[in-house]
This record gives C-alpha cells, sequence and structure tokens, in this order.
C-alpha cells in the first residue's frame, strides 16, 4: 500500500524519467539537459524509496508512546532573524575581501553574532515543553551580552551621527542646534514627568522616531560631506610661516610664557639684536651650541629686544628621495612662534645627520631670528 507522500513523489519520479526520454528522442540528447533531467529522475526516486520506508512517518493510532514522542506531537521551531542575518553576514564576506578588510572583519563579526544566537535560541526552544520558561533561559544566557553591546552600537550611532550633522551645519548653526537638541530633551522628560501613567509603547515609539531621525540625518549629512574647514596655519618653514612677517594667523595671540620645562638642553635668549646661549652646566655663553643626534634636545627660546620676533633652527639639507635617480635636497629648518618682548617659545630639536666640521663650508647649522641679520648662533651635531 502507497502513502501519499509515496504516491507524490513516484508520480514524480515517473513524470522527469519520462521528460527524460522524450527530451533524448527529440532534442538529441544534449549533454546539459539530458545530465539535469537524469539527476532529477534520481532525486525523486530517493526521496520516494525514503518515504516509502518510513511510511510518511505515520504513527499507528494503537502507539500511544509514539503519539507523544513523534514530531508532528512537538511544537513547531519558532520564527528567528539570525538565519537571515548570518546569509548577509556571509554575503558581505566576498564583498570585503574585493573592496576592504573593514567589510571582512564586519562580515565576521555579523557571522559569529548569528551563530551564537541562532544556537542559544534553538537549544532553549528544546530545554523544556514550557515556552515561556524556554524564553527565560534564553534571556538568562543573553542578555548579559546583548544589552551592553547593543547600547554600545546605539549610542556610537548616535554620536557619529552628531559628529556627522556637526560637521555639515555652518559653524554658527552649532551652538543653535545643540540648544534645541537640549530644549527638546528636557521638553520630553518634563512631560513624561508629569504624567502619572505614560504608555511604554508611546515612550518607545518616540524614542525610536527620534534616534532614527537623528541616525538618518547623520547619513545623509556624512553623504553630502562636511563643511569647507579652512586650514589654520602654524609655525612652518615648508608653509612659508617661518619668516620675519608676524602678522600671520600662526603668530596671532602667540603665549608670552611657557610652562616650566625640565631638562632643557640651553635656553636661546635674543638681546639688543644678537643670540647668546645659556647652556645648563656651561659656564658663560658658548659661541655655538651642541646638540646631539638623533634624540630630542629641549630648546627654550626668549626674546629680550623690542618687537615681535621667532626663533629659526636650520639644520643643514636631507635627500628628498634616496631612491631617485637624481637626488635632491631640501632644507631642513624649524622655526617657533613669533613672540613679544619678555615673551618665550618652546621647540624640540632631533637633528639626524652631523653638523659640517669645516667651519667654512656652506650648510651650517645655526639659530637664527628673521629679520635681524646680527642674530645667528651655530650649532654642532657630533
Amino acid at each position: 500500500m502507497f502513502t501519499t507522500g509515496s504516491k507524490l513523489f513516484l508520480g514524480g519520479t515517473v513524470l522527469s524519467l519520462a521528460a527524460t526520454l522524450i527530451y533524448g528522442a527529440t532534442e538529441g540528447g544534449g549533454p546539459l539537459g539530458t545530465l539535469g533531467l537524469v539527476s532529477v529522475t534520481i532525486v525523486f526516486a530517493f526521496l520516494t524509496g525514503i518515504n516509502f520506508w518510513v511510511r510518511d512517518s505515520n504513527v499507528s493510532s494503537m502507539d500511544t508512546a509514539g503519539i507523544e514522542s513523534s514530531a508532528a506531537a512537538h511544537a513547531a521551531p519558532g520564527r528567528s532573524m539570525w538565519p537571515l542575518i548570518g546569509g548577509a553576514g556571509a554575503a558581505l564576506l566576498p564583498v570585503g575581501l574585493i573592496v576592504g578588510f573593514a567589510i571582512t572583519w564586519v562580515a565576521l563579526i555579523v557571522l559569529m553574532i548569528a551563530t551564537v544566537e541562532w544556537m542559544v535560541q534553538a537549544w532553549s526552544e528544546g530545554a523544556s515543553s514550557d515556552p515561556v520558561y524556554n524564553l527565560g533561559i534564553r534571556r538568562r544566557i543573553l542578555h548579559p551580552m546583548e544589552l551592553p553591546v547593543l547600547g554600545a552600537v546605539g549610542l556610537g550611532l548616535i554620536i557619529f551621527s552628531f559628529s556627522r550633522i556637526m560637521l555639515h551645519v555652518p559653524a554658527a548653526a552649532g551652538a543653535i542646534i545643540f540648544g534645541c537638541i537640549a530644549a527638546g530633551v528636557v521638553l520630553f522628560g518634563s512631560l513624561i514627568a508629569t504624567k502619572r501613567t505614560v504608555a511604554r509603547s508611546l515612550v518607545v515609539a518616540l524614542c525610536t522616531v527620534g534616534g532614527v531621525g537623528v541616525v538618518g540625518a547623520g547619513v545623509a549629512s556624512a553623504v553630502a560631506g562636511g563643511r569647507h574647514i579652512a586650514k589654520h596655519e602654524i609655525p612652518s618653514y615648508a608653509e612659508g610661516t617661518c619668516g620675519a612677517e608676524t602678522s600671520g594667523e600662526s603668530d596671532d595671540k602667540s603665549s608670552r610664557a611657557i610652562a616650566a620645562k625640565s631638562n632643557l638642553a640651553a635656553t636661546i635668549i635674543l638681546e639688543n639684536g644678537k643670540l647668546r646661549a645659556d647652556v645648563a652646566g656651561v659656564v658663560g655663553n658658548p659661541e655655538v651650541v651642541t646638540v646631539p643626534r638623533s634624540a630630542n634636545s629641549f630648546i627654550r627660546f626668549k626674546n629680550l629686544d623690542h618687537g615681535k620676533f621667532r626663533l629659526v633652527v636650520n639644520l643643514g639639507k636631507e635627500v628628498v628621495d634616496p631612491k631617485a635617480a637624481t637626488l635632491t635636497y631640501r632644507e631642513v629648518k624649524e622655526c617657533t612662534q613669533a613672540v613679544e618682548e619678555g615673551g618665550d617659545q618652546f621647540i624640540i630639536l632631533k637633528p639626524v645627520t652631523p653638523s659640517p666640521r669645516d667651519p667654512s663650508a656652506p650648510d651650517q647649522f645655526s639659530f637664527s631670528v628673521p629679520g635681524v641679520d646680527s642674530a645667528v648662533l651655530g650649532i654642532v651635531v657630533p
């Protein structure tokens, strides 16, 4: 006696076999089509045999134990979103291998989370016959991990979205936007506090709408790009701000004093149009300052002349590209901010090449002050 399932699969087997024979007779037996139809016939025949052997897994009405232990007597597995999330992670994995390793790491993390969540959910559903108890087991296992991670991810999204929004809007509008948001949060909290009973669904809905709105605005701002931010000048020889000109932005409101610095290699003082050095452990004012090579040397510049001046350090020249066929050189110079009379500035030197041994050779290492030709002091790097 054939069961219902056996009849279904047997009919599929007969139809696929007939289709194979007809295709082979009319189409000349193409290899691809014939192979596909033969495979379908074999699969249907295999399913027919299995279903005929298990008799549709029917349980006799006289078998009371089988009625209680059969698969049909068990509750169906609960719905789960983790297979979908795991599939998305698996799809992102090859994309990350092509685009960048950041996406690959995200895909691996998504796959790991989906696997753990799905395994724990499947295990908890079979822990007992009580669905409420099974749900409680899952919560006790996963909530200590889920809630902190979800909170950190949500907070990170909010912070990132705010940063994109603030970088997109004009600088003057940033304070206004923050003020409006703060006022909205205070108003929202006050309205909830004044109500004795507030539906949880209403609070969740309002928070969800607000969070989605902030994240959406952040994504839109990130896509649109940030506002133009002008580059601020710094004392740099490469940018042309180490000269005698002191009216630039890099020298505007420069500090007139510095914090107490320990382990100063020397204090370079501009006085009466000349530079002199006060070196720790050296009596008097040496004509040259010895600076160690490949080590940080802390130098303090003090301006005692009337006017605004800066200290420039000339450390010779260096090769731009050692591997180039034709070597080119560039000057190695550093400078401080310009300070008024009585002001101090601090600079850290780390020369990587020794100074020329011949005093008459060009490109000598030196301290100098732009605009004051007499203010020059030599540097020796062993």
